[in-house]
């Protein structure tokens, strides 16, 4: 499952770049989503519904946005990616350009991604993969 699931995360994210939409058919319905706790949007996140509810929540602080993904590492054993993301974009009420970096991990489950976990991190996010440096 292990290209696939990469596919997948890739795939999630030029839709979103191109529509600005989390297409549902990515995601397990019963998903999770974290995002870093230092954000002022943490989440959780939960189902579809909560993937609305967090790009609602998202465009009221950023426009313009869009996510860069890089270092793409897959750990098939434990059926979940990590990945490191930026989010680009420009604040809402400032006007001043967004560059937030994290690292997420991706849990899937028949294909789909059914946990998101973003830790400022990335020691943090490994450890909870299951993983060291």
């Amino acid at each position: 499952m292990s290209q696939e699931n990469v596919e997948v995360v890739r795939a999630s994210t030029k839709r979103f770049n191109r529509d600005g939409y989390l297409a549902e058919e990515f995601f397990d319905p019963e998903l999770e989503f974290f995002n870093i706790r230092e954000s002022p949007i943490p989440g959780p996140y939960r189902g579809h519904q909560g993937l609305r509810e967090w790009r609602h929540d998202i465009f009221e602080v950023v426009e313009e946005v869009r996510f860069e993904i890089q270092n793409l590492v897959d750990v098939d054993d434990a059926d979940l990616v990590i990945y490191e993301m930026r989010l680009l974009g420009r604040a809402k009420h400032t006007g001043i350009e967004v560059d937030i970096g994290w690292t997420n991990v991706n849990w899937f489950r028949d294909g789909r991604i059914c946990r998101i976990e973003a830790y400022s991190d990335r020691a943090q996010a490994l450890e909870a993969a299951g993983l060291s440096e």
